[in-house]
């Protein structure tokens, strides 16, 4: 039996065009999942916010291949003017990243490494957030007390946050005498030494920013 040809057209088409109407309803629906697909408090949105928060609600419609590059450059947030970590409230930029980590995970149900990667920059009076709370002054002094938001460094670092601590700040810090010199220093101790475990170089912070853009990284400053 032959099939007109116009018949084969039409069915050519409609095979072609199935999967594009579908993808277009998805991207109107904002992605793979509804949201939101967890829960941050546990509670609806009309349960936590009152009636009709759910329609309000704008959800992301970029959940796959998203990349973003904090800048951190100053200690404390709470109060801005604290230069040690001891006067210091709350740190600068920590919990915006713990609440971007909960809108990827919880929210839209996405994942580190698969659909999506986060980095900071940190430089300037931020650096003090990259040592550990116990570690050395180039005086060889072993302080206690230097960083209390390690733990809040290392829980995000756990979840998949690469920090990037600037060596212009860390030659500053040498300089000052917050960091040893280990080309002076008797006893071996380096800058390096005191940063937190899994903490890595940038060259320079502003320069690396400029690359993490260039590479497709969306830039944030808290």
């Amino acid at each position: 039996m032959r099939i007109p040809q116009l018949t084969l057209c039409a069915l050519f088409a409609t095979l072609i065009a199935g999967p594009a109407l579908a993808d277009n309803d998805s991207n109107r629906k904002g992605g793979n999942n509804e949201c939101p697909v967890g829960l941050v408090k546990g509670l609806t949105l009309d349960e936590e916010f009152g009636p009709g928060a759910q329609e309000l609600t704008r959800c992301l419609k970029k959940r796959h291949n998203v990349k973003m590059v904090v800048q951190i450059n100053q200690l404390c947030a709470s109060p801005a003017t604290a230069t040690t970590a001891a006067t210091c409230s709350k740190p600068y930029a920590l919990g915006n990243i713990a609440n971007i980590l909960d809108d990827y995970e919880i929210t839209h149900g996405m994942k580190v490494g698969r659909d999506y990667e986060l980095v900071a920059v940190v430089h300037n009076g931020g650096g003090t957030l990259m040592l550990k709370n116990e570690s050395y002054n180039k005086a060889g002094v072993l302080l206690s007390d230097r960083n209390k938001f390690e733990t809040d460094v290392k829980a995000l670092m756990e979840r998949g946050v690469k920090f990037y601590f600037c060596q212009n700040t860390t030659r500053g810090y040498i300089t000052n005498g917050t960091l040893p010199d280990f080309q002076t220093d008797g006893a071996g101790r380096s800058a390096t030494g005191q940063m937190i475990d899994g903490v890595q170089f940038s060259t320079a912070g502003l320069t690396s920013i400029a690359d993490f853009e260039a590479l497709g990284y969306a830039y944030i400053q808290p």
